[in-house]
């Protein structure tokens, strides 16, 4: 059943799944796109009938016409609406509380050029898009290296196919075989992945459960003497794209880790925010703090968001010179 209805609608049902897995729905295109190609390359060799309506260089430009139709909706979200569409991905992905900080540490480290790989990380794909938009990269740019990544990503899939054809018809056969069950198998595999994903999402915060800092505390705190240290854990992309911090915040290290805090006192306050669900990062370092010695370490809850929702103020972020320059490039890119 499955055989035939890919002969029959291959373009079709792969310019679709793809369509849907870069528009952000958990419908994975690589095995259609392996599957498509183990069809297309058996069949033709008996067939050049079927070659002639879908050779393989046909499926690959269908699939990067279709990942490029997706991928430019979020650009354009991510380059229109910023952070509130990075929060919107997170809040339906199952590992949405540390897919932010992830995908913008590897966009700050490598910048466009991730795109050309970024297909090929599993909860990344589509996330990186809007990250490239809301970090003001521009549009020839981003077609350049999306184009590439989706081109490369596709023909990996083509080419496992007809590399794969003979192992692949022999699993073709025994779906067939199983008829209905194929499905239900296909759905129980399904189930216990989501379940997986989701056992370990609920592992890491109760593993982060601990006391939180609310804005009001902390704008309290600030005003002791002595204040305790605040500290913004926030990506070096998410700082671009926000140049602000809450007055006196120490910009935190990711590379140095808590070692950059070994001349400070560890009896002292620190409250560490970020702009993350869940104050993930923030509890993650403080969760290193804490192993390192430092007593009293709080995230600060609802993060950065938190702080600007409540109305308290807020300075600008001294950048060095190659961050100062992205980040006038995205406050430029705005006003536009």
């Amino acid at each position: 059943m499955l055989r035939e209805l890919i002969v029959e609608y291959g373009l079709p049902l792969v310019f679709l799944n793809v369509l849907l897995e870069s528009l952000g729905f958990p419908v994975p295109a690589m095995p259609t796109l392996v599957l498509t190609g183990a069809i297309a390359a058996s069949v033709g060799a008996h067939s050049s009938v079927w070659m002639m309506r879908m050779p393989l260089l046909n499926v690959v430009l269908v699939a990067t016409t279709s990942a490029l139709f997706g991928d430019a909706l979020w650009f354009w979200l991510g380059r229109r609406y910023g952070r509130r569409v990075l929060g919107l991905l997170c809040s339906i992905s199952i590992s949405r509380d540390t897919c932010v900080s992830r995908s913008g540490e590897l966009f700050g480290r490598f910048g466009i050029r991730f795109l050309a790989v970024s297909k090929f990380i599993a909860g990344l794909s589509t996330l990186a898009i809007p990250v490239a938009g809301a970090t003001g990269v521009p549009l020839v740019s981003f077609l350049f290296y999306d184009a590439i990544g989706a081109a490369l990503w596709a023909t990996v899939g083509v080419a496992l196919g007809v590399l794969f054809a003979d192992a692949v018809d022999t699993i073709l056969n025994v779906f067939d075989w199983f008829g209905v069950g194929a499905v239900i198998i296909a759905a129980i595999f399904l189930v216990i992945y989501v379940g997986v994903r989701w056992r370990h999402r609920v592992a890491l915060l109760h593993r982060l459960r601990m006391p939180r800092v609310d804005a009001s505390q902390l704008d309290a705190l600030l005003s002791e003497n002595p204040p305790p240290c605040v500290i913004d854990v926030r990506q070096r992309s998410r700082r671009q794209s926000d140049p602000v911090r809450i007055p006196g915040a120490i910009v935190f290290d990711h590379a140095a880790s808590v070692a950059q805090f070994d001349r400070l006192d560890r009896n002292r306050k620190f409250i560490i925010y970020c702009d993350c669900p869940n104050e993930v990062s923030a509890a993650l370092v403080a969760e290193q703090m804490k192993t390192e010695g430092y007593a009293d370490v709080f995230p600060l809850a609802g993060g950065l968001d938190a702080w600007r929702a409540a109305g308290f103020a807020l300075e600008p972020l001294l950048l060095d010179a190659a961050t100062r320059e992205a980040a006038t490039k995205i406050h430029q890119t705005s006003v536009r």
